[in-house]
């Protein structure tokens, strides 16, 4: 943490200036700002009292945009919550204001009673033995202590108050705790994370009052996956050490994981007014801001923790980055060569630790006997083998290629979660890797004693992405697919596999470091078995229009809000559904008032929670077109709306991000609803919405297209995939470089 500045005496103060007139000028309106506030949150505790809970809360929000440390309005707020049977809602203001004066025993009594009514029975007990050092007793201590010793069956009761002990024997048990925390630390140093877990709670039950003991026992439940008790942990953990700024920082970083994305804020930037230079909150903040839609600020922290921490090279080169490419890809403002550039300069980096003394860099000879006929091993590289959207692509494609007597089958798989998902994709591979634990250098010797003829990336600049090992070229030939919508930006990557609906030919090679190859169409996407029947547009009987949303919210910018805004400006009677909000954050609010911002009023929109396949899928019984978001396209989310009958209103871009969309309504003949541009994208959305009739025959008709597309099955695309991985193959053999080439049928590929 960074240490104070030092303060001049008062000895040596120089001579009363204007400055100081100035200076004290300031503090006199600061005062004056202070006791205006203060007045203000007792008006708001008068109408929460009265039960105007609503001019309550917001009076208690505008005090807290104005002053974010404001001890009295986040209890009011906290309690609010808790009136509202809200108390998980409630914990973090509760928190900030505990933090702030901690001698206050509402406050405490506040907190406490937040915890037991969200049966955080472990971490209330913590909390109580702290408060109880903090000097809080009398009749309601001791009421909330009986309270919570039958609280749970199994949950041992809190120990009396006891008498002061012994000056020798409080010395005696610190030095204990002391102890046990070293050897903690030190199972945690060697890897031996079991007991270092163990340690950790046996140091919370015996020595509640040692933060340390929390914060390590909520990092190691949150990676086992006990995620509540891990929350709790780390709650405790931020509680006992105010001015840690990792407890408080760890427990933002898990908010945000579980999409309470405002209480992540908050906490993150509690951590960054503790240490300022601390670059993994600013990394945190990056991603919460980034998950609210709020680009330009999530750029700015994540720029200012890679600044911060150049030497952490896995987090610096591999994460981070990767963020931050993330992030650029959802910038409106940003052109395409910029956001090529900032691709090469992140790829360069991942390889200049192998140039030599020139501009060549050091790859490894490879091995691999050049006959161009012989049975090939292919490699797939991904984090994804699980239950995730990846999955529902490549997993017909490695179900038709498992047999094929060419291919030879290895997965290296980059997570250490596994799922049934897992267990399926397991059966398709003749070789499994488990490699999440392997640093880059190690990977590579594995896939190079493996003997691997082609590589295929599956994550591009995504999580739990492999690129510092495809830096070092542990194959002859590396291809990326699928993960990510872009370059690698790697010069060791030879080729990127695209169809001519996504990135027409010629129009796109100069995005790319990889040569360009074309399928005859995309990655089969495979709907769900238990999908809903397609239903009557209805708009029908609505006579409007209804648009829809269900991409992810973080797309959702206010460029976006703007180009939407201009449909429904020139279509007065239309509405819009936007879906999948995060259960526990409020982006809706944010929305509402983008939406306001362009003069569209709340009435017209209606939000929709998160929620299961079945349900999300019958949302679109009550949609007649999807928009599109910019400059960041949906994917798998048009797919779903297209098996339901829904088309998607999209605009084709000048990044390959903002291209999924057209690809998708491309390949299925629906031209009519892919935009060059905006007026475009007003126009089209108004010509639809005059010709209701023609509108509900594409949704009638749109299964029938999927039955004659090429993505209905993966037969075609895998006979011309492993057909292009041969194509590949000769030409390394033949000593010949990568080349960009289309595969507009089996017969072109020799």
């Amino acid at each position: 943490m960074s240490s104070a500045p030092q303060r001049v005496s008062e000895a040596a103060a120089p001579p009363a200036t204007a400055a100081d007139a100035a200076s004290a000028a300031t503090a006199t309106a600061t005062t004056t700002a202070t006791a205006r506030l203060d007045t203000a949150c007792r008006g708001a505790m008068d109408l929460q009292m009265a039960g105007r809970l609503e001019p309550a809360e917001q009076m208690y929000r505008a005090i807290l945009h104005e002053q974010p440390a404001h001890a009295a309005a986040h209890y009011g707020l906290g309690m609010l919550e808790v009136q509202r049977n809200r108390a998980a809602d409630a914990l973090p203001h509760l928190l900030a204001a505990l933090e702030a004066q901690p001698q206050l025993a509402d406050y405490w009594l506040g907190y406490l009673e937040a915890l037991l009514l969200t049966g955080q029975s472990e971490a209330a007990r913590a909390a109580l033995a702290l408060a109880r050092r903090h000097g809080l007793a009398g009749p309601a201590t001791e009421e909330f202590a009986a309270r919570l010793a039958h609280s749970s069956s199994d949950a041992p009761s809190p120990p009396s108050p006891p008498a002061p002990p012994a000056r020798t024997d409080r010395r005696r048990a610190q030095r204990t705790a002391r102890q046990q925390e070293a050897a903690m630390l030190t199972s945690l140093k060697q890897g031996r994370l079991a007991q270092a877990q163990a340690a950790a709670r046996a140091l919370t039950e015996r020595h509640p009052e040692r933060g340390l003991a929390f914060k390590t026992l909520g990092a190691l439940l949150w990676a086992d996956g006990h995620t509540q008790e891990a929350l709790s942990a780390m709650q405790t953990s931020a509680a006992l050490l105010p001015q840690d700024a990792e407890a408080h920082s760890n427990l933002g970083s898990t908010l945000n994981k579980l999409e309470r994305h405002e209480e992540a804020e908050m906490s993150l930037r509690r951590a960054l007014q503790i240490d300022p230079g601390f670059g993994a909150a600013h990394a945190h903040l990056a991603d919460t801001l980034q998950l609210q839609g709020r680009y330009q600020e999530a750029e700015s922290s994540l720029r200012r923790a890679i600044a911060l921490a150049p030497e952490d090279l896995k987090a610096h080169e591999n994460i981070r980055h990767t963020s931050l490419l993330f992030l650029l890809s959802h910038d409106p403002d940003l052109e395409a060569d910029a956001l090529f550039a900032e691709h090469c300069r992140i790829g360069a980096g991942l390889e200049s630790r192998l140039r030599s003394a020139g501009p060549a860099l050091a790859w490894p000879r490879h091995a691999n006997p050049p006959d161009p006929e012989r049975r090939l091993r292919i490699g797939w590289v991904s984090g994804d083998f699980c239950n995730h959207a990846v999955t529902s692509f490549i997993e017909p494609i490695l179900a038709q290629l498992k047999d094929r007597p060419g291919l030879e089958l290895y997965a290296y798989y980059n997570n250490p979660n596994e799922d049934a998902v897992t267990s399926r994709l397991r059966g398709y591979m003749q070789h499994w890797r488990a490699v999440s634990a392997l640093p880059d250098r190690a990977l590579t010797e594995t896939i190079m004693r493996d003997g691997i003829d082609v590589l295929i990336d599956l994550s591009g600049h995504t999580s739990l992405n492999r690129l510092r090992a495809f830096a070092r070229k542990p194959a002859p030939i590396q291809v990326s697919w699928i993960g990510y919508p872009g370059t690698t930006g790697l010069r060791a990557m030879d080729y990127y596999l695209v169809d001519r609906h996504f990135l027409p030919p010629g129009q796109f090679d100069r995005q790319f470091t990889e040569k360009l190859v074309y399928l005859p169409t995309g990655a089969p996407f495979q709907p769900d078995p238990c999908s809903p029947p397609i239903g009557v547009l209805p708009a029908l009987a609505r006579g409007r229009v209804n648009f829809g949303s269900f991409n992810r919210v973080g797309k959702i910018n206010r460029a976006t809000v703007a180009l939407w805004s201009q449909l429904l400006h020139a279509l007065p009677d239309a509405t819009m559904l936007i879906a999948g909000i995060p259960a526990h954050s409020h982006p809706s609010e944010r929305l509402i008032e983008w939406f306001a911002a362009q003069g569209i009023h709340a009435a017209r929109l209606q939000f929709h929670a998160r929620c299961n396949m079945d349900a999300y899928l019958a949302l679109h019984h009550q949609v007649d077109i999807c928009l599109d978001t910019i400059p960041y396209s949906g994917g798998t989310t048009s797919y779903h709306a297209y098996w339901m009958g829904v088309p998607t209103l999209t605009v084709a871009g000048s990044t390959p991000a903002s291209r999924q969309g057209a690809a998708i309504m491309n390949q299925v003949g629906l031209e009519d609803f892919v935009a060059a541009n905006a007026a475009q994208f007003v126009r089209q959305g108004v010509h639809w919405a005059g010709r209701l009739g023609e509108l509900d025959a594409v949704r009638q008709s749109l299964r029938a297209r999927w039955q004659n597309s090429p993505m209905r099955g993966p037969g075609p695309i895998s006979d011309a995939l492993e057909q292009t991985l041969r194509h590949m193959w000769r030409r390394w053999c033949g000593g010949l470089p990568p080349e960009s080439f289309e595969v507009p049928s089996l017969n072109a590929v020799h």
